[in-house]
């Protein structure tokens, strides 16, 4: 084994590590990074794996392929984080409102003075 792959196996697994020490999620979440971190240490352990399974599926290199797999990962990402941010402008904006409302105080009434 390459140092190089070595390298990139220690921060794969120290990535996992820091996720799930730090980051609390779903046990559909967990099952999905522990099925991409399996999948990364194999593809940096076995070369030619991804690159048969890159020729398979049509692409010249499995670095081609990890690249286009992780590119469409990121936007996937990108559009869950956006999906969800503006669902929590929308929870805030109705909050505020909700607020304001409540803690609303009538108009105060001018006095009159009544000229002669």
């Amino acid at each position: 084994m390459t140092p190089i792959q070595l390298l990139l196996i220690f921060f794969s697994l120290l990535i996992a590590v820091f996720y799930f020490q730090r980051l609390r999620s779903r046990l559909l979440d967990r099952l999905i990074f522990f099925a991409l971190l399996v999948a990364a240490v194999v593809m940096v352990a076995r070369p030619d794996w991804s690159n048969a399974l890159a020729n398979g599926l049509g692409v010249g290199r499995g670095a081609d392929l990890v690249l286009y797999l992780g590119i469409s990962g990121l936007a996937f990402l990108w559009l869950g984080l956006y999906t969800r941010q503006r669902e929590l402008d929308m929870r805030l904006t109705e909050l505020a409102r909700r607020l304001a409302i409540l803690q609303a105080e009538p108009p105060k009434k001018k006095k009159v003075s009544k000229k002669k």
